[in-house]
């Protein structure tokens, strides 16, 4: 059992480190590419503009003008992708039902969802029932949600059948 901690010790700390190269090599790659495009556009324009601005070679004036003006462009197409037309909505459902930390986790937004919502309009509901069936499955419901909010994640064993496919991670843990 040792030997699979320090196995998920360390594959956690290597898929960690794997996240944070590629959310920098996004970035790294839209300013290459951005500086790459200030220096292709360049020769074109350098005509229009007079040799020396204050006793500075032009170059070192427009090249980085029009990198600021291409990611400054760059960046806003992608806010209008991504807010106005509302792109990566499935995809972001898709990471979120299939991704099994997401899956069986809970945000610190559903946990106190959960604690300060959901089970004190659940415990008022149950006083208010008269007693049936209804009233101890009601109860069983409050101590299952209670123990998930102990814990901070969904057990295994309350997970719904349909999705038990997706809860992928050999052990139980909070993240």
């Amino acid at each position: 059992m040792k030997k699979k901690k320090e196995t998920e010790k360390f594959r956690k700390f290597f898929n960690m480190q794997y996240v944070k190269i590629k959310q920098l090599a996004a970035v790294g790659a839209l300013l290459l590419l951005a500086f790459n495009l200030s220096l292709s556009i360049y020769p074109f324009i350098e005509f229009r503009f007079q040799e020396y601005y204050w006793f500075i070679p032009r170059e070192y004036i427009l090249i980085p003008l029009l990198w600021f003006l291409i990611m400054l462009s760059m960046l806003l197409c992608a806010h209008i992708w991504v807010r106005k037309f509302h792109m990566y909505r499935t995809e972001k459902r898709a990471e979120t039902t299939y991704n099994p930390y997401t899956v069986y986790a809970f945000t610190p937004f559903q946990e106190m969802y959960f604690r300060h919502v959901y089970l004190p309009f659940m415990k008022s509901n149950y006083s208010l029932m008269p007693d049936s069936n209804e009233k101890t499955q009601l109860l069983a419901e409050i101590s299952m949600v209670s123990n998930w909010v102990k814990l901070g994640y969904i057990p295994k064993k309350d997970f719904p059948k349909h999705l038990k496919k997706y809860y992928l991670a050999d052990f139980e843990s909070r993240l």
